[in-house]
């Protein structure tokens, strides 16, 4: 304020001195005037500033600095003109004046006190701290943000420590990912009601703000760059003309120095702003998105969800929203601006060279169909290299999530082939094609400007009468630099091109994306419910179907139901039985609105809690897995724990309920699954219970005590309506309504007792149940020691199967009666509901949980090690590198050659007319000049092509084959504790986005270093010989320069790494929403978990902007570098000529001409090196995974058992113990049994006691800590795993198809004919099932075989291991999504198919065992009991009797 009002004074003295000498009221009075009320108006508004304000005004800045530079000119006339002898006051006011301001400025450049501001601006600015971390350009004043000076303070952070995400500023509110998404959906909408909806218009409305003020700035750059060659001009011919009567004062010669330095760094302020709004938009783009992709994928409907998998959605986000946003924020304003410059230079051309510019003009004309011929070409074939890309990733997302199946089977080397058949014979073929035809185009582009030259100067000379002497320094290094900025549009235009096709194959592969039918909201009628109405009552109907008939596609001609008929009261127990393909599980789909309604009516009235028949797990604690987003109440939440059977789960796990559970529940057992998934319905407290099948996957006891806790009449759900899809008919007497579905229609429907009194197909269902429960093999004694008779051949009254497998109906119905309504109100209470806790979403994403299963991906610190370096150079190929450096080089040495002798010819000339001669210089001359400047421009083409093939086919070909085999090769070889810590978003990541930076961005990078530093040292050479006093300019700026790039990259490198770490929770959480879509839309909770997407993206946002910001710090500070030495160049030459008469025009030319060259090259260099490096972070990565510790060999060629090995199938188990990885608990302990060869042993034991464990240790999925495997005698641990596993035959607990044909499915080597795979299918049941398909064995299965129920599956995989025929066959839960009827058949096959094999039978249903030759007991991972049935339920205190009695099997 002190110095302000000096300024203020000083001003209006000097007004008052000027009106005492005049008298009058002249101009120069009132411009005085105007000065002083200007100041005054300024400490007014400095006033008020100061107090609201905390960033520094830029209008007062702008003001002040104006005063400065005009005060500074007013003294310096002053100065001139005499006035400090003749009036010495008023030189003194204006110095007092100019002092006043400069100090004035310079304090409002400083930062604000807190004191000076309002409050109610510090407390609205700073809600929650936000403030706090907002970039700090929102708080800097303008020359801060011009010159990215606000960034400095984090460089420095970086280049003392890594960065970590707490270093980095969060984003304002244009970055916000939800509120792009909803600008978008509002515009697409509007776009939605035009007949051709344009997703370009769409994202026109949302993201035209940053474009528009990037295109502003962009016009500024390209004006500022137009008058380099003006003012060089200038320059040469000042130089050229001085010690000549036509010189101009050497004052003149400074002027231009000044000049070019001034204009360079303006262009240099507006080109980097330019670029900061292009990285601003960027930054928009990467937060909109992949969230507007997100939201499109949670209303996808099944029939898209089938057109886009996994694969193919992780390519929109990864790659097709990547190439708009590299367009748009690249090469879109090259659109409009290439060509005006391309004008701009052609103009300037004209006035420099005349006509003759034409041939120029023709020579571009002519090119310009060929260059966009091979655009288009380019655009063919990088269309067909994404669609191979989405073949390829496609068939990885299938392998990564059956990867358990793949090793069972030792499917290893047929995926990786089938993977490498992909990428070699199709991905990599185009890649190749498409580096053809990239280094034509770079050919073309190289040699048009040459062309231009050369064509121009022929016809410049021609048009003078065939002189050679036409061409003097000051036409041809100004038209050099202008073809030079016209090599610049024209290779903008070969660039946009090619981006603008990729952009467009992108974006129309996202508009049909956009396009796809989304779920039918009309198929069902969903409605609130109030049960705490006045006007609810248990009569009340939550769930109608009345006539509905449902298929999966629009396109089906079949519908999958027919004519359904449904309803469920508010309290009522609906089960849902069926035999295997029945519609059970369709039938949920359609009630959840997954379907598409065909006909009738469907009506959901009231909140959904569903449990899939396949639980979804998510990949966080198993808390969160329960509480799926409500908040968490602990007396409710014990409660559920409790009724759930999961008390003796937490226990085991190591952080009990805040375990982290691995993607799809990978640490979690099949019952354990199971149960989490029902406890998170539970939990819910909705309306309406959709529960598919929950008691398949868990034992008796713990299926009789989920019956009875939760599901049944006096479970914590009996005043909530209950759909339950089960084959477990015992229960069936307790249920209000039985619906049996068979073919897709309702074949019977009614209560229990009816059905069983009409004798229909549900008696027909629940007889077979009894016979299969009761009579276990006529030829097995074990059944007949009881009784002599079978049971087959009884009458099962419904009294007789109500006391042998339920409580009595009588006591059933009066506890319904006084579930729903004697204490209706009190139950009420107790259950309540749920509230949604809206926090959970982005917490989930940033909290660590003490039981950590998933592995934090790792962050490389420090620089790229130089082994990364040496790896890529090996993987190219030496000397693949050494021929391409070559040409580089070779092609560098021929440009500098060949402006060194234009500047030659063009100085000869310049001699001649000095010295006064008339040399007549005849055509050959000129023919001379251009035949030697014609061949190093075309050898110079000819290296470029040849540097182009050799990068492109050569070096990145070799390296992009090698590196993804090294990987695919390192990740699918890895154990599975490798995959039960990962998440597969993880892995993914590394095979699209890391793998599409080495074979794309890397090569494209190195290329650009290598070229961008031969620049900068030939232009340096060129410099320092033509110019040796500049050394001393640009050795203290090479230090300068390399302390720029080493603080940037320190800073870069981390930004980088935390963009890479950032990106994968991305694909993961997106990879594990589209898994569970179905139980996410059957919740209501796309929003949240569309919240917890955004959260996500805000975070690499957040990396992202850091890491643009950094570069814009570094850019601006080099191209000032490249001005310094632009300014040292012109400064040396004015000086050298002023005072030692050194110098010509052709040298300052030449010179002139390479230090231009050289501000753009530093930039190019230093960005380079960051692009290399940060390439060569995805490289890193990838040589990461290609190195992960493996399992043991496939094959030990030394030592392989022989062909016929196991002959027998007998197995012992010797002090077995193992544990699933490193750190963890034994989960198998001291174990040792013998199972001769051909028994027939059954395994049970509790859920999670350790049954799963012994058959993945069987298969050496997990090796021994001690102990030994035999089979036959033979130490499997001492085979190759291939041979092992190859040998073995397994029907998981979990069936895994893959996408292809029946026929791929079963037999993957193709050794079996026909005849056999249907008589496997035949012997499967489900030889009916395919040939009504249609294609028959070639009937396509759909990825995870979604085509097929799960029962379906099951029976494939049953029809594998038919096929194999290995003496030893493991059952793991075969059977548990098949109902009783299906099952009881299946298990005739496998006794009569598989009587010569050893069988080992996992089973929950007990009644498939008890026909075992023995029966092993696990418990707590030890053997508690091995004998045969007989024995073991001679001793009623066995736990396997208690088994059985818990399962209510009665023996004969």
């Amino acid at each position: 304020m002190f110095t302000c009002t000096i300024a203020l004074a000083a001003s209006a003295a000097e007004m008052l001195h000027a009106f005492s000498q005049t008298g009058a009221l002249d101009i120069f009075v009132i411009s005085l005037g105007i000065q002083t009320f200007a100041a005054a108006m300024a400490i007014r508004m400095l006033v008020h500033e100061q107090t609201s304000n905390p960033i520094p005004s830029t209008p007062l800045l702008l003001f002040w600095l104006t005063v400065i530079l005009l005060s500074a000119m007013r003294l310096r006339t002053a100065i001139a003109i005499g006035m400090v002898g003749s009036n010495q006051t008023v030189v003194a006011i204006i110095g007092v004046y100019l002092v006043a301001t400069l100090a004035t400025f310079i304090l409002e450049l400083q930062s604000k006190e807190e004191a000076f501001y309002s409050p109610t601006l510090t407390s609205a600015s700073d809600s929650d701290n936000a403030a706090m971390t907002r970039p700090p350009e929102e708080y800097v004043n303008i020359f801060s943000r011009l010159t990215f000076s606000w960034i400095t303070p984090l460089v420095n952070t970086g280049y003392k420590r890594p960065l970590e995400m707490a270093d980095i500023w969060d984003l304002g509110p244009l970055y916000n990912a939800k509120a792009i998404t909803q600008r978008f959906y509002d515009n697409w909408e509007h776009e939605m009601e035009h007949e051709n909806p344009s997703l370009i218009r769409a994202m026109t409305r949302t993201y035209w703000h940053s474009w528009v003020l990037g295109g502003i700035y962009k016009i500024g750059r390209d004006m500022s760059s137009f008058l380099n060659p003006i003012l060089l001009s200038r320059l040469i011919g000042f130089v050229g003309k001085y010690g000549t009567i036509e010189a101009e004062p050497i004052e003149y010669g400074y002027f231009y120095a000044i000049a070019i330095f001034v204009v360079a760094f303006m262009r240099t302020l507006t080109l980097e702003q330019h670029w900061y709004q292009n990285q601003r938009l960027k930054c928009q783009l990467m937060a909109g998105n992949p969230a507007i992709i997100y939201q499109k994928m949670t209303r996808l409907s099944s029939e898209s969800r089938q057109k886009y998998g996994v694969g193919s959605i992780v390519t929109h986000m990864s790659v097709d929203s990547l190439r708009i946003m590299e367009f748009l924020g690249n090469q879109s304003h090259n659109l409009w601006s290439a060509p005006m410059q391309v004008i701009t230079s052609l103009y300037l051309l004209y006035q420099t060279l005349g006509w003759s510019m034409l041939a120029g003009v023709a020579i571009m004309v002519i090119s310009s169909p060929l260059s966009t011929h091979i655009s288009h070409g380019m655009g063919a074939v990088n269309k067909k290299l994404m669609e191979y890309r989405d073949q390829r990733l496609k068939i990885m997302d299938e392998v990564l999530s059956g990867i358990k199946a793949i090793k069972l089977y030792a499917w290893e080397a047929m995926f990786i082939q089938r993977i490498a058949d992909v990428r070699n014979r199709l991905e990599l073929s185009k890649t190749r094609h498409y580096g053809y035809m990239q280094a034509l185009f770079y050919f073309v582009m190289t040699l048009v400007p040459f062309a231009v030259s050369f064509t121009t100067f022929s016809l410049h000379c021609l048009i003078n009468g065939g002189s050679a002497s036409a061409l003097t320094p000051q036409n041809v290094f100004v038209a050099l630099t202008l073809f030079n900025m016209l090599r610049a549009p024209l290779s903008q235009c070969s660039a946009v091109i090619p981006s603008l096709l990729e952009a467009m194959v992108s974006y129309n592969r996202l508009r049909l994306f956009f396009l796809a039918d989304e779920i039918d909201a009309t198929s069902v009628d969903f409605k609130t419910y109030n049960r705490n109405s006045p006007d609810s009552s248990s009569d009340d109907v939550l769930v109608s179907v009345s006539s509905g008939t449902f298929k999966w596609n629009n396109s089906d001609t079949q519908p999958a139901l027919s004519d359904i008929d449904l309803e469920c009261k508010r309290s009522e127990l609906v089960a849902v039985i069926g035999k295997v393909g029945s519609g059970k599980s369709s039938l949920v789909s359609a009630i959840l609105g997954e379907m598409v309604k065909d006909s009738g009516n469907a009506t959901v009235t009231g909140s959904i809690a569903y449990a899939p028949q396949q639980p979804w797990i998510l990949n966080a604690t198993l808390r969160d897995n329960i509480l799926f987003g409500h908040c968490y109440e602990q007396d409710f939440y014990n409660r559920v724990i409790e009724v759930c059977a999961l008390g003796p789960d937490l226990e085991m796990l190591p952080a009990g309920d805040m375990t982290e559970i691995g993607e799809n529940g990978i640490n979690l057992s099949g019952g354990q699954k199971a149960r989490v998934s029902l406890a998170r319905a539970v939990y819910a407290r909705a309306d309406i219970y959709i529960l598919d099948d929950p008691l398949a996957a868990v034992d008796a006891y713990v299926g009789r005590h989920i019956f009875t806790h939760v599901l049944g009449p006096q479970g914590i759900l009996r005043s909530r309506a209950r759909i339950l899809v089960t084959n477990a008919v015992q229960y069936l007497s307790r249920v209000d309504r039985v619906v049996m579905l068979r073919d897709g229609t309702v074949a019977e429907s009614g209560s229990f007792i009816n059905l069983m009194e009409g004798s229909g197909h549900v008696y027909e269902f629940v007889h077979r149940f009894i016979d299969g429960a009761d009579h276990f093999g006529a030829n097995s004694s074990t059944y007949s020691r009881n009784g002599g008779g079978s049971s087959s051949s009884s009458i099962v009254s419904v009294s007789e199967f109500e006391s042998s497998y339920a409580i009595p109906v009588s006591t059933n119905r009066s506890l319904l009666t006084v579930g729903v309504t004697a204490s209706r109100r009190a139950t009420e209470e107790a259950f309540g509901y749920a509230t949604v806790d809206p926090g959970q979403g982005s917490r989930a994403a940033e909290e660590t949980p003490s039981g950590q299963t998933i592995t934090v991906e790792t962050k490389q610190q420090g620089k790229v090690e130089w082994s990364i370096y040496q790896t890529y150079a090996r993987a190219c190929g030496h000397r693949n590198v050494v021929i391409f450096g070559g040409a580089l080089l070779l092609a560098a040495t021929s440009n500098i050659l060949a402006n060194f002798w234009l500047k030659n010819w063009a100085s000869s000339n310049t001699k001649t007319e000095s010295i006064g001669e008339t040399t007549e210089i005849t055509f050959g001359t000129v023919s001379y000049y251009l035949g030697i400047y014609g061949l190093l421009g075309m050898t110079g083409a000819m290296l470029t092509l040849v540097q182009s093939l050799y990068l492109w086919t050569r070096c990145a070909f070799n390296a992009s084959k090698i590196i993804h085999e090294n990987l695919l090769h390192g990740v699918l070889r890895s154990p599975m504790s490798f995959f039960d810590t990962t998440p597969l978003g993880r892995i993914i990541n590394r095979f699209s986005t890391d793998i599409r930076g080495c074979d794309e961005q890397l090569p494209r990078s190195t290329s650009v270093l290598v070229s961008a530093m031969i620049t900068v040292i030939s232009g340096i050479l060129v410099i320092g010989f033509s110019m040796p006093p500049m050394l001393f300019l640009i050795v203290p700026l090479t230090f300068v320069y390399r302390q720029l790039q080493q603080r940037y990259l320190f800073s870069n490198r981390d930004s980088r790494r935390l963009m890479q770490i950032n990106k994968s929770p991305i694909f993961s959480h997106f990879q594990e929403s589209i898994n569970g879509i179905s139980t996410i839309r059957a919740y209501r909770q796309q929003a949240r978990f569309t919240e917890g997407n955004e959260y996500r993206l805000t975070f690499y946002t957040r990396a992202f902007f850091t890491n643009m910001a950094l570069y814009r710090w570094l850019s601006l500070r080099l191209e000032t570098l490249g001005n310094i030495i632009v300014f040292g160049t012109t400064l040396f030459q004015i000086v050298a000529l002023h005072f030692y008469d050194y110098g010509n025009a052709g040298l300052a030319g030449l010179t002139m001409s390479y230090a231009f060259e050289v501000i753009n090259s530093l930039n190019w260099s230093a960005r380079s090196i960051t692009d290399v490096e940060t390439n060569m972070i995805s490289l890193e990565r990838s040589v990461e995974y290609a190195q992960l510790p493996s399992e043991a060999p496939e094959i030990i060629e030394d030592n392989r058992p022989a062909e016929s090995w196991p002959a027998h199938g007998m197995i012992e188990f010797i002090n077995y113990s193992t544990r699933y990885r490193r750190g963890l608990d034994l989960v198998l302990r001291d174990i040792s049994f013998c199972v001769l060869p051909m028994q027939k042993v059954g395994i049970v034991g509790r859920t999670g006691a350790g049954k799963s464990s012994l058959t993945l240790a069987l298969f050496r999925i997990i090796e021994a800590t001690s102990g030994k495997i035999l089979i036959d005698g033979q130490d499997i641990s001492q085979y190759g795993l291939y041979d092992v596993r190859s040998k073995l035959s397994i029907i998981p607990q979990d069936p895994v198809l893959f996408a292809g044909s029946v026929r791929k499915n079963l037999d993957p080597f193709g050794n079996f004919s026909d005849q056999q795979i249907w008589s496997a299918l035949e012997h499967a049941h489900l030889a009916e099932v395919v040939r009504s398909k249609g294609e028959g064995l070639d009937y396509a299965v759909l990825k995870d075989g979604d085509n097929f129920s799960v029962g379906q599956r099951q029976l494939i995989c049953l029809a594998r291991a038919l096929l194999k025929r290995a003496k030893v066959l493991v059952l793991d839960e075969a059977t548990a999504a098949i109902d009783n009827e299906t099952d009881a058949i299946i298990q005739q096959t496998i006794r009569r198919e598989f009587r010569d094999c050893t069988v080992l039978t996992i089973a929950h249903r007990l009644n498939t065992v008890m026909d075992s030759d023995m029966i092993l007991v696990i418990d707590n991972g030890m053997v508690a009991e091995y004998d045969t049935p007989d024995n073991l339920l001679a001793n009623r205190y066995s736990i396997f009797t208690s088994l059985v009695s818990e399962a209510s099997i009665r023996r004969h």
